[in-house]
């Protein structure tokens, strides 16, 4: 495995790590003051970062079948798993009825049908010049907050978060290097610890809603003008939060860089466990016991299990359309 591939792989297990530990400190944001600092934080770069990857590798979308290996990537496994979660669903909150609804995205399934919009996206924005791109981007990410858009086909992140994946398709190789000097490392560390306590000790009671990405202006409770320059100012933190993070990322193999090329995997499954625990005691147990660091080993855990090579075997077919070949008989 090259060294490019290398650094991407371990960006994308510890952001899909942040992922799994974000949603599992969900339940207890609300009851501490800490863990809500900590989601906040998590949340203004993990999900950008995680986008602006995705939009670096989309540089061949004018490849021959491009279209159809995305339709066959996202769209089947958001169909397929919209189905399961629905089921799923209904059988955790003991439903009279499953409710299957392909128009709304179950919880973190949303970011397929993004992922998908986006690459779409590049056909018309690839075109125009970077840095009126850019701006047009960044001006529909700040119009999205005008729309009651919800969540019918995640249209509101889409717009919301096109500017990241459109920054990432742009950049090159020699911009993440230049992230890699131990003076930009250094730089990076002390900036994101000032960031968490700035979070912590200035915005306590900042709504973790900003930074879904889902909600409109007139939903968080701010006049439109209020709204776009909220979105400006967290687009700039997140912008700057997101290489602090990605300057850290070690650029060399690591044991666990296989996990990052299994983040699709770990993203679409983590859900069926991390619903279940949640509908038991086990959230009262954790804040019983004040256990939060307990919920970073849980989700490093989950991962070593979900991106393991039996599960990943086991899921295929359904995430990758790929079935197992049958051998032939030796005659």
């Amino acid at each position: 495995m090259s060294e490019r591939d290398c650094y991407f792989d371990n960006a994308k297990c510890f952001l899909m790590l942040l992922v799994v530990f974000g949603h599992f400190l969900r339940p207890y944001i609300d009851s501490e003051l800490f863990v809500h600092s900590l989601y906040v934080w998590i949340f203004f770069f993990h999900m950008p970062a995680f986008i602006l990857i995705s939009g670096y590798f989309a540089k061949g979308f004018r490849q021959h079948g491009y279209l159809k290996k995305i339709t066959k990537k996202l769209l089947l496994p958001y169909l397929i798993f919209q189905l399961l979660y629905s089921i799923y669903y209904s059988f955790l909150y003991e439903k009279d009825t499953v409710q299957i609804d392909v128009f709304t995205p179950h919880w973190s399934l949303w970011f397929l049908i993004s992922l998908f919009s986006w690459n779409i996206l590049l056909w018309i924005f690839a075109n125009i010049p970077k840095h009126i791109s850019l701006l047009i981007a960044l001006l529909l990410g700040v119009g999205a907050g005008m729309i009651e858009a919800e969540k019918w086909l995640s249209l509101s992140r889409t717009f919301t978060f096109f500017p990241f994946f459109l920054m990432g398709f742009f950049l090159q190789k020699s911009h993440f290097e230049r992230l890699l000097t131990r003076r930009v490392r250094l730089f990076s560390l002390i900036a994101l610890i000032g960031m968490f306590i700035c979070i912590h000790l200035g915005f306590p009671d900042l709504p973790q809603e900003w930074l879904y990405g889902s909600k409109s202006y007139e939903t968080l409770g701010v006049h439109e003008e209020k709204g776009a320059i909220g979105r400006l100012i967290i687009y700039g933190a997140s912008a700057f939060m997101m290489f602090c993070f990605m300057s850290l990322i070690p650029n060399r193999r690591l044991p666990i860089s296989t996990l990052g090329t299994r983040t699709f995997y770990i993203y679409i499954l983590h859900g069926f466990i991390l619903k279940y625990l949640h509908v038991t005691h086990f959230p009262d147990f954790i804040m019983d016991i004040h256990g939060y660091p307990l919920l970073l080993l849980l989700s490093l855990f989950v991962m070593f299990i979900l991106g393991s090579e039996p599960i990943v075997r086991l899921v295929r077919p359904l995430i990758e359309w790929r079935f197992p070949k049958k051998k032939r008989a030796v005659s």
